[in-house]
């Protein structure tokens, strides 16, 4: 079995049972950062569209990424859930005298993945208004994959980690070993800043 499927298996462990409901797993602490934002008037979300599972609509053509796992479409803001990608600010050396900013070649790249793959996606959880959080698979290939999985597996994501260090996904994990040893991606840079490595060092240093 592949890792894509295997991650891909043990992500629908963890994001089936959430899909029927609301219900989100101590959602207290594994709410991404909610940066409000404000709703043009008039704006409505749009009815199921092409999206040929029940709650699954497809990927927004016009939404403006702020991150390589973060949008926003029709005046709210979606995060992918479980994914988190290299943030803004950060530095990667991808060849000898050039430097790059890692947040945002990884964004160039997110959305590179979301035109070849055309996924549709529906929300696990709504923490409020403005702010969603959301699962999503690919519709190109013979066959679905779990969009945050596959995007680990290319090397142009990572298995984010809650509030306590905890995997959100755990599954997540066995895609981005993957990633890593065949160094997929962002894994071909040496200096590559691991995200969550970054995150937890700045949350150590305000302690």
């Amino acid at each position: 079995m592949s890792t894509l499927a295997v991650s891909g298996l043990y992500a629908g462990i963890t994001l089936t049972p959430m899909l029927g409901n609301s219900y989100l797993p101590e959602a207290s602490r594994l709410q991404p950062t909610v940066i409000p934002i404000q709703a043009r008037e008039g704006e409505v979300r749009t009815a199921d569209q092409g999206g040929d599972q029940a709650g699954f609509v497809p990927f927004p053509a016009q939404a403006q990424f702020e991150t390589g796992d973060t949008w926003v479409s029709g005046g709210r803001r979606f995060r992918l859930y479980g994914l988190q990608t290299c943030l803004r600010g950060t530095s990667v050396t991808i060849s000898p005298g050039t430097v790059r900013d890692c947040g945002q070649l990884n964004l160039i790249m997110a959305q590179a993945v979301i035109k070849d793959t055309r996924p549709v996606c529906t929300t696990i959880k709504d923490l409020d208004e403005h702010n969603a959080v959301v699962a999503c698979q690919t519709t190109t290939g013979q066959r679905r994959y779990d969009l945050a999985t596959y995007m680990i597996a290319k090397g142009w994501g990572f298995a984010a980690v809650d509030n306590t260090g905890h995997l959100i996904v755990p599954g997540y994990r066995v895609a981005e070993e993957s990633a890593r040893s065949v160094r997929a991606g962002l894994w071909v840079y040496s200096d590559m800043p691991h995200p969550v490595a970054v995150l937890t060092g700045q949350k150590g240093a305000q302690r």
